[in-house]
């Protein structure tokens, strides 16, 4: 068989049922192969960022690796950005590039800084070296086995990631007998005894007067979200998730309090700043989760950061008292089998009140949004599809306000996922990574908040989820461009606007005539009496929809952590538990326990 036939294969074996390309010339073997495969079904995007996208989407929604093919030069340039998203958010991704023959290429030629030889060449592989786990030039046919193989397995073994195979045309199409050739010889699985370490952790837990745990997207990536909440119920202790871990626990469960951060929320800052332990479980304690000024983090609290990626851990910055390396499936079942085992007893029945006094209280969407006029509010919009969605939903955000309001404001039941852009917050991700999602399981509705300016940046996939008509339920909030941005310019620029709306440079099509251009129907609703049928409306309709929602053009992401000017002039950050809008002095030391 052809090697191209063999890769299309070994996917098949992996569970991978949908795959996302832009097709080219420098890869003609290995999408017709993947076009013959029984069982893989392809998705032709119009942009290969787009294309890496939805690879992601695919993959967090599946469970599965994603699989994106590529053409070689800008194709493969083009999944840059993808790539590296799926590095940073760790999402399995495989991406397989097309070359010239190889004869023709930098690589097969040897000579050293040679820029370009073949058509439209470019070497991708040191391009992607620094965001991949594992990337290869494949220069024979014999060795494809042994380099797919450990691909593969890189990319889901330990914390996942993407990786990439760069194949030269003519390697593609030779013929190989796959028995024949070497495979990769997996690393035994190392085997690692908590049982110690969950145990003094438990007693901890139970000597402690206010514990929490923190929740990362480290859980989902281990497989372990079923696990965790199982936990969870055994201890009885508050969690705070971060904000790629929104979907790890639901906003209804009692035991769920918020999202600690710079654009979290008060409950979730309040319960991390007065907690004397806490137990991060998969998170890397970035600055957005533990705000800018590292060293007013929880800083009465004894931590425990339990994390897989070492690196991260010699990273933590914020005084951890105890850093575990260790896989969270095992360390997650070893703490549930402690306290089966040991025994334990929960003794913070006030604090548990207090926590959930916090989330009733100051609620996000309590806080002072401007509701009065007509003018629609992101996060009224946020509230209300929380509450008209049935409870199985997948929902994909945008960045900028996209990404503040929903995943402050949204508020997720107990099947629903919640996919981001985490760590890159790419503008333009919530439509492929859609498009993706929805691939994998269409029988839900996946359900996509952009902003008009994000989706500027990848709206000809528009026409791919025309196409393949998939259940994907499009809310664009127009807010005149790219809000988040006018936020910082008024607040650090006096209202100075470069770049971020129609006066300052950036415009957007009107968005009726867009829907009607690509044969999608489309759904406005500019007034707020009329959000939550509109919402309905969107939601009931069979196969994609575009619904725009008019919202305010000044719209304020809040509670935020900001910086408070001196009397002097000079400026500070504040701590976490002091978000703007500003409590009076009095009622905020009224929330910070002694």
């Amino acid at each position: 068989m052809r090697v191209a036939d063999y890769i299309a294969g070994y996917m098949k074996e992996q569970g991978v049922k949908s795959a996302f390309m832009l097709s080219g010339g420098g890869m003609m073997h290995l999408i017709d192969a993947v076009g013959k495969a029984d069982e893989i079904t392809y998705y032709c995007n119009h942009h290969e960022q787009a294309s890496a996208m939805a690879a992601e989407g695919y993959a967090r929604q599946s469970g599965t690796i994603g699989l994106c093919y590529a053409t070689s030069g800008p194709g493969a340039t083009n999944t840059v950005t993808g790539i590296a998203g799926a590095w940073l958010d760790s999402v399995p991704c495989l991406f397989l590039t097309g070359q010239s023959n190889l004869k023709q290429t930098i690589q097969g030629s040897q000579i050293e800084s040679l820029r370009q030889f073949g058509t439209f060449e470019v070497d991708i592989v040191p391009i992607v070296k620094s965001i991949t786990k594992y990337a290869a030039f494949i220069d024979s046919p014999e060795s494809i086995k042994y380099h797919l193989e450990k691909a593969v397995f890189m990319a889901q073994d330990g914390r996942p990631g993407p990786v990439l195979l760069d194949i030269p045309l003519n390697i593609q199409g030779a013929i190989i007998d796959p028995d024949l050739l070497e495979g990769f010889e997996a690393p035994a699985s190392a085997t690692q005894d908590l049982h110690a370490v969950c145990v003094e952790i438990l007693e901890k837990i139970e000597t402690f007067e206010r514990p929490v745990i923190l929740a990362g997207h480290g859980i989902r990536s281990a497989g372990a979200v079923r696990a965790f909440r199982e936990l969870v119920s055994l201890l009885g202790v508050p969690v705070l998730t971060t904000q790629l871990a929104k979907d790890t626990l639901p906003y209804d469960n009692e035991l769920f309090i918020g999202h600690p951060g710079v654009k979290g929320d008060r409950a979730g800052n309040f319960a991390v700043q007065n907690a004397d332990f806490i137990l991060s479980l998969g998170s890397s304690l970035h600055t957005q989760t533990t705000g800018y000024e590292l060293d007013k983090f929880a800083v009465n609290a004894y931590k425990v950061q339990v994390e897989l990626d070492e690196a991260v851990l010699k990273r933590e910055n914020v005084g951890v008292n105890e850093k575990i390396h260790a896989d969270l499936t095992d360390f997650i079942q070893g703490l549930s089998k402690a306290v089966q085992t040991v025994g334990y007893k929960n003794k913070n029945s006030a604090w548990n009140i207090n926590c959930t006094r916090w989330k009733e209280q100051y609620a996000v969407f309590k806080e002072a949004h401007e509701l009065e006029s007509g003018e629609i509010n992101f996060y009224e919009f946020a509230e209300i599809l929380s509450e008209v969605t049935k409870g199985t939903e997948t929902v994909v955000t945008d960045a900028g306000s996209a990404f503040y309001v929903m995943g402050q404001g949204f508020k997720l039941k107990d099947d629903q996922r919640y996919i981001v852009s985490g760590a890159l917050g790419a503008m333009g991700y919530s439509l492929p990574a859609s498009i993706g999602a929805a691939t994998a399981n269409s029988a839900i509705n996946v359900i996509c908040v952009t902003g008009d300016g994000s989706l500027q940046t990848n709206i000809q996939e528009l026409q791919t989820m025309r196409h393949n008509n998939l259940n994907v339920k499009l809310f664009v909030i127009n807010n005149d461009g790219y809000v988040s941005i006018r936020n910082t310019q008024d607040n650090f620029f006096a209202g100075h606007y470069v770049g971020s709306d129609g006066t300052s440079g950036v415009s957007t099509p009107e968005l009726s005539k867009i829907a009607a251009a690509y044969n999608i129907p489309y759904i406005v609703c500019s007034e707020r009496e009329m959000l939550s049928s509109s919402l309905q409306e969107a939601l009931e309709q069979s196969g994609p929809v575009i619904c725009e929602i008019i919202s305010q053009p000044d719209q304020k992401i809040i509670p935020t952590v900001s910086s408070k000017k001196l009397d002097d002039g000079t400026m500070i950050s504040m701590p976490i538990h002091d978000m703007f809008p500003f409590l009076s002095r009095e009622e905020l030391e009224n929330n910070m326990l002694k």
